[in-house]
């Protein structure tokens, strides 16, 4: 099968590692942030110019990128500096620097996640404390305490009234930006959460990644309250997924490997599929509200075929932090459950016995392959040769002179 991407152009500018990047502009410019102390835009389709721009420093590591729009005219940075920078996109430089913790001197005052929506702000870090911050006048709109663990991501609704939060503590948590606390620990990851996605406007359908290289889909479209729905395994990768972002039916994942993968996403028509040895075997469909035998294929209905999803796939229940299979509950007696998420799907399962996690997908769809990382490098005593090791493990010997590769180990 041929790639459906390819690659356009290509540029170093940066000289250290790149932690985050951000597109802009309507998408027609890309914000950077690097260990070089850097933050530089890229204009891949300026004619004139493509060499990146450089639009401010840090003192230290920039770890974090946010945006409150494609379109917004500013962009803000976080750092191991303790500080939250904004940078103006029209090229007047620094607008605000913020300091990023309650005090200057605290070690743990490191910016590692930053998210923008409208007049606020939100950063996270070493001290798991979320902070809300004015970008228009730097001032401390409120703090948000309760993880226990770093902050490593972080989401804001489009009304601003509601933060989503990950952490090393293993836990996703929902805040009342009115109210200025916790109103759901969501707890379907076992290891330390590293990255969440969101585009829908009320973040009613959740991505979120952890360490173990587990992908996780939570949809709560249908939902009165955010403990009304199940979490689905979508994809295991094979390192800890540093970033996830949704494109149509298809999920990005990108983790230490410098290779990029495509996973189909779960249908939102899909089915969960109870044991056929259950007693009270039953089909819950997300998009019907009957309870029908189980077919033995995925139903066709009005020439539309709905996939099966295995229970295998089927996670905690989010708020009450149960593990499916625990709570005993009577199939029989539970209601019929509205489609357009697995809302209370988890009323119907909770009672089944459940084996080892599986994703929805084994491997992914697609690779965007990207080259092996030179890690360390030690010059010979001729001045003319370099031993090189690489990201896969290879010893390579340069010449430099003649620039090229003499040998290969």
């Amino acid at each position: 099968k041929a790639a459906s991407y390819n690659l356009r152009s290509q540029i170093q500018a940066h000289t250290h590692w790149i932690n985050d990047i951000l597109l802009i502009q309507n998408n027609s410019a890309l914000v950077s942030a690097s260990s070089d102390v850097s933050v530089k835009v890229w204009r891949p389709s300026d004619q004139e110019s493509q060499t990146p721009t450089t639009i401010g420093l840090h003192n230290d590591y920039v770890k974090c990128l946010a945006s409150p729009g494609s379109n917004s005219d500013w962009v803000a940075s976080g750092g191991l500096d303790h500080k939250i920078r904004v940078w103006d996109l029209h090229g007047a430089g620094e607008r605000l620097c913020i300091d990023g913790g309650d005090d200057e001197k605290n070690a743990k005052g490191s910016v590692y996640t930053l998210s923008a929506c409208g007049p606020i702000v939100a950063s996270g870090g070493p001290e798991s404390i979320v902070r809300l911050w004015d970008p228009r006048t730097g001032k401390r709109i409120t703090k948000l305490v309760g993880h226990t663990d770093n902050i490593r991501d972080i989401l804001i609704n489009n009304d601003g009234d509601t933060v989503m939060s990950a952490s090393s503590d293993q836990t996703v948590k929902v805040w009342s930006v009115t109210a200025g606390r916790c109103l759901y620990t969501l707890n379907m990851h076992s290891d330390s959460v590293w990255s969440l996605y969101s585009d829908h406007p009320r973040l009613a359908v959740l991505y979120s990644s952890d360490r173990s290289g587990l992908v996780v889909k939570t949809d709560l479209r249908s939902s009165a309250e955010w403990d009304e729905g199940l979490s689905l395994s979508v994809a295991q990768e094979q390192d800890g997924v540093n970033k996830i972002i949704t494109t149509g039916n298809d999920i990005w994942t990108a983790t230490s490997s410098s290779s990029i993968n495509r996973w189909r996403d779960i249908p939102p028509d899909g089915e969960v599929q109870l044991p056929e040895h259950s007693p009270h075997h039953h089909r819950w469909s997300t998009s019907s509200r009957s309870r029908v035998p189980p077919p033995t294929s995925p139903t066709t209905v009005n020439g539309i075929t709905k996939p099966k999803i295995p229970l295998s796939c089927v996670l905690r229940i989010p708020n009450a932090s149960t593990i499916l299979g625990q709570r005993q509950r009577d199939l029989d007696t539970a209601p019929a459950f509205s489609s357009v998420s697995w809302r209370r799907m988890s009323e119907a399962v909770a009672e089944q016995e459940f084996g080892p996690v599986h994703p929805f997908q084994d491997l992914p769809v697609e690779t965007i392959e990207g080259q092996q990382g030179l890690i360390k490098h030690i010059m010979l005593n001729d001045k003319r040769r370099i031993l090189t090791l690489d990201t896969a493990g290879e010893v390579l010997l340069w010449d430099l002179l003649q620039v090229c590769i003499h040998t290969r180990a």
